[in-house]
């Protein structure tokens, strides 16, 4: 149904041009969101009963995903959404093998439970530690308290909590846990073991591609039609530079948040008139990304909004025809994607290879 009142609005566009098919599209796209919000509870989509589970994912099966399963109840009441229980689920892989252990190892003999919790105070009674559901609750608790978790890389959220000698240790983990919380929420995927997206409204969003290990995922799937440097601009003809790279397909395809981060700007300018409505996200350390031409009506995050890699953000513009008030100066259906380090624009393709991910696949 989401992917129907997607094409619905596109296509209406198409039909309506000038600013009542802008109108018809907005309208659209907020219906699209009432739906997707209604179909999902405040940790996210509903996880499937115990006695649905399905018998195998990525090599964990039995008592392990119904282990698993237990986990992202947990974050239910704490409004903990789907990329946290993603976590949650690596964390619990890293340390047990999502089997709920009686003992410990060399490094920690006192450690017990799906999480390898200490007898140290922190983390409950004994009883607390080998309670699946109490031992997850606790884990939450502690991310929770961790500055910008949102943002940081999956496995190096997981080792603020757990203090591990590896920081990337949970890392292997990642693609099997995004797996398993995909698979138990009875959601489909896309890429079979990597698709990181229950829901539209839920922490992420439909549509959503592999996230790496490394927290990054492609912002479009496309064809890449013009690359970051120097260029004729195809608009004004005028030689300058390109600051991104422009992946074209048709409007109304998603975009996504590259990586985890907070929201700086969404809608009309300061680039009004070069890249149309644009979106601008910052990652923390000095990188921040930038997505132009937009269509108007279909962004899904306003300034100060945490976002997750893959959470769909808005819809691919670009036609002036479509979208005369939002295209910029552009020919086109087509995302001008930016990365921008401490201010000055870098090769967004080498930046997003870097991090395990090719610009325009999904």
């Amino acid at each position: 149904m989401r992917k129907a009142v997607l094409l619905i609005a596109a296509l209406t566009g198409f039909v309506l041009v000038g600013p009542l098919g802008v109108a018809a599209v907005g309208l659209l796209a907020v219906a699209n969101d009432a739906v997707t919000r209604a179909e999902c509870g405040p940790g996210g989509p509903a996880i499937l009963p115990t006695d649905e589970l399905p018998a195998s994912v990525a090599g964990y099966s039995g008592e392990q995903l119904a282990n698993a399963a237990a986990i992202m109840r947990a974050a239910v009441p704490l409004a903990v959404g789907v990329h946290g229980q993603r976590v949650a689920v690596m964390t619990a892989m890293g340390e047990s093998s999502l089997i709920n252990v009686d003992h410990g190892d060399a490094a920690g003999p006192d450690s017990r439970g799906l999480f390898q919790q200490r007898d140290n105070g922190a983390w409950g009674s004994y009883t607390d530690r080998m309670n699946p559901q109490t031992a997850a609750t606790s884990f939450y608790t502690a991310l929770l308290r961790v500055e910008g978790w949102e943002t940081l890389p999956p496995t190096l959220a997981a080792h603020r909590v757990q203090r591990n000698a590896d920081p990337q240790h949970y890392a292997r983990y990642w693609d099997a846990a995004v797996a398993v919380v995909t698979a138990l929420t009875g959601t489909p995927s896309a890429v079979p073991g990597v698709d990181t997206a229950p829901a539209a409204g839920c922490g992420t969003s439909a549509g959503a591609g592999t996230v790496t290990a490394q927290g990054w995922a492609s912002p479009a799937v496309g064809r890449i039609t013009s690359r970051y440097g120097v260029r004729v601009h195809p608009v004004t003809g005028v030689i300058g530079s390109h600051t991104g790279d422009d992946v074209a397909n048709r409007c109304g395809t998603p975009v996504r948040a590259a990586a985890a981060g907070i929201v700086l700007r969404a809608g009309p300018g300061p680039y009004q008139g070069r890249t149309g409505n644009q979106i601008i996200i910052d990652h923390g350390g000095g990188v921040t990304t930038r997505y132009g031409h937009v269509l108007t009506g279909t962004e899904t995050v306003r300034p100060g909004d945490l976002v997750t890699a893959g959470m769909q953000i808005a819809a691919m513009g670009g036609d002036p025809d479509l979208d005369p008030i939002g295209a910029g100066s552009s020919t086109g259906c087509h995302l001008h994607f930016e990365v921008n380090l401490d201010g000055a624009p870098v090769n967004p393709s080498a930046h997003l290879l870097a991090h395990g991910v090719v610009l325009g696949t999904d």
